[in-house]
């Protein structure tokens, strides 16, 4: 069976380049993801896509899984089907590989999100698209790719980020490893897919021809390693996990009079914004500043010595105490200081500088108003983010 729905406040599919209609306007994407590239259609759709939702006649699963929004459904599900329509299509049921044909006809790329066994079964593999389907853009999203050894080995989010190699900078040095909150991985496959489907789709515009972008979740987890790759390569040194504490001076976490602040005032043993730091805190009149202006706090074994950490966090924290994250975070950019609130979601959701972009936004979630975070960039003339909720059950 096949059977089109969508929200109705979802931004009804014009096919035409007006400037509101979003840089990706014209362009059709049929999403055949799993909770792994499900982002994807999101992103996809938020450039002004008509991303077209793939599900069993009885609904994903997911639309179900806590937590859940007033109206039942699922936060994470309503969180990255946005602004997509719905189309039920049933695998099992008769007709199913032409209805699915005539889907592809009409769309330029394809999202999907499982190993090349599963994507066989379902008339997906990419040897059978490209010779049905020679111009569409396969964006294939998978644990661990579309060949080798592992290509078909299931997968959680929590064996790919152990997988990727993300688990071993997580947590304290020595305690077990510590998970990030959410599916980490699913996000970060899903950026990599996102970007690999904007270069496939300029290809495409040129030459008229598709392509499969082959994307493993456990190489974008590898790629998203901060600079752990690098110092591998560069320097010989393999990092490991730290926990919270700092590990020289000047850099970490602090606490103030309301919460926390991230501060950088030193990276590799190098006093990087020290001077702006110290000029900050003369003029604060703090004690104990001026002993920061000793020749040793230039020295990169001192700055990294576990008295050097102590000794600076006892200044520094005992000058935050009575001042709120905001204002040393305003204070210290007067100073050149590389300084940040944590922020709390409550604080995001009153921050001065999204709220005057217009960043978060209102979208209606099972007839309930739901806030939710706009598209982390912004086109001249062009509306882009969410501008509608995720598509009704089937």
């Amino acid at each position: 069976m096949l059977r089109m729905y969508e929200s109705s406040s979802s931004r009804p599919f014009t096919g035409d380049g007006s400037a509101n209609a979003g840089p990706l306007a014209g362009i059709r994407v049929v999403d055949g993801t799993t909770w792994l590239g499900a982002y994807a259609g999101r992103l996809l759709a938020d450039l002004g896509a008509d991303v077209v939702r793939l599900e069993p006649s009885d609904g994903s699963a997911e639309r179900w899984q806590g937590p859940r929004l007033p109206g039942g459904t699922s936060a994470w599900w309503a969180f990255v089907e946005a602004g997509k329509r719905g189309t039920v299509l049933d695998a099992q049921e008769p007709g199913y590989a032409d209805r699915l044909a005539r889907l592809l006809d009409d769309a330029q790329v394809l999202l999907t999100s499982e190993g090349p066994a599963a994507l066989r079964d379902g008339g997906l593999d990419p040897e059978h698209l490209r010779a049905r389907h020679p111009g569409l853009v396969h964006v294939s999203v998978s644990p661990y790719g579309l060949d080798g050894p592992y290509a078909d080995r299931p997968a959680t989010d929590l064996t790919l980020l152990a997988a990727g190699g993300l688990l071993s900078l997580a947590g304290d040095p020595d305690r077990e490893p510590v998970r990030p909150f959410g599916t980490q991985t699913a996000l970060i496959a899903s950026l990599h897919a996102t970007v690999g489907a904007l270069i496939a789709v300029l290809v495409r515009e040129e030459s008229g021809r598709g392509q499969t972008v082959d994307v493993s979740a456990q190489e974008a987890v590898a790629h998203s390693l901060e600079n752990a790759v690098q110092y591998a390569d560069l320097e010989g040194v393999v990092r490991h996990r730290v926990g919270s504490a700092p590990t020289e001076a000047g850099t970490g976490l602090f606490t103030c009079r309301d919460g926390w602040v991230y501060m950088v005032c030193g990276l590799g043993g190098y006093p990087l914004g020290w001077d702006g730091l110290i000029s900050w805190l003369d003029a604060e009149g703090v004690a104990g500043a001026d002993r920061l202006r000793a020749p040793q706090w230039q020295e990169a074994v001192w700055r990294k010595s576990v008295e050097a950490v102590a000794e600076f966090r006892v200044i520094f924290e005992g000058f935050a105490a009575d001042r709120g994250k905001q204002e040393l975070y305003e204070a210290g950019q007067r100073f050149g200081v590389s300084i940040a609130p944590v922020c709390t979601p409550d604080d995001l959701l009153a921050s001065p500088q999204l709220t005057e972009r217009g960043f978060f936004r209102e979208i209606d979630v099972d007839g309930v108003s739901v806030v939710f975070p706009g598209a982390p960039y912004r086109f001249a003339g062009a509306e882009v983010g969410p501008q509608g909720g995720p598509p009704p059950a089937p």
